[in-house]
């Protein structure tokens, strides 16, 4: 599984793109994307995503797929 960030709550600020340890976020053309294939939820991780719990939306914006 992989995480996805909702583009219209989404307000490209950046906050996931450093802390992801799969380097799984990036940013491209002004919006902020998760590669499916590379993001692993944090799985390793007792208290969930990092770029969930780094994100100033909250949970609203980075979901599970």
């Amino acid at each position: 599984m992989a995480m996805k960030i909702l583009v219209a709550e989404c307000s490209s600020c950046g906050d996931c793109v450093s802390v992801c340890p799969t380097q799984a976020i990036f940013e491209k053309g002004g919006i902020v994307k998760i590669k499916a294939d590379v993001c692993n939820e944090c799985e390793d991780k007792d208290d969930g995503p990092t770029c969930q719990s780094t994100c100033p939306s909250g949970d609203g914006c980075i979901v599970y797929m």
